[in-house]
């Protein structure tokens, strides 16, 4: 069953880029997403498939989405103000390569 590796060994990963968008590049994080089998890349850039909110229901809105070399992985570039507290990360309408789609059970993923 396709579900969501717990939750990457704490990687927000704090390094900034100038080529995301153009909005400041000190305002970008980039969080790093692991998933426990290789990911179709049907609807994986889609940033409506990612919601990530903070132990005090503030949505951090995700810019952009990269796949990882593998597609076991993606890097949500999002936005850093609001990610000092706990965050929650919901993933929904993705499958992995043989077409399996998500379950709701392993859907969610914590970053304490």
């Amino acid at each position: 069953m396709l579900k969501l590796t717990k939750l990457f060994f704490l990687t927000i990963i704090l390094y900034y880029s100038t080529d995301v968008y153009s909005q400041q590049s000190t305002d970008t994080t980039r969080v790093l997403l692991r998933f426990n089998e290789p990911m179709s890349r049907e609807g994986i850039f889609e940033i409506s498939n990612y919601h990530i909110i903070n132990s005090e229901n503030q949505i951090i809105k995700v810019f952009k989405v990269g796949i990882v070399q593998g597609d076991s992985a993606v890097v949500l570039f999002t936005e850093k103000s609001l990610l000092d507290k706990p965050v929650q990360i919901i993933v929904n309408n993705l499958k992995d390569k043989s077409g399996n789609l998500i379950s709701e059970n392993h859907n969610l993923a914590s970053i304490p």
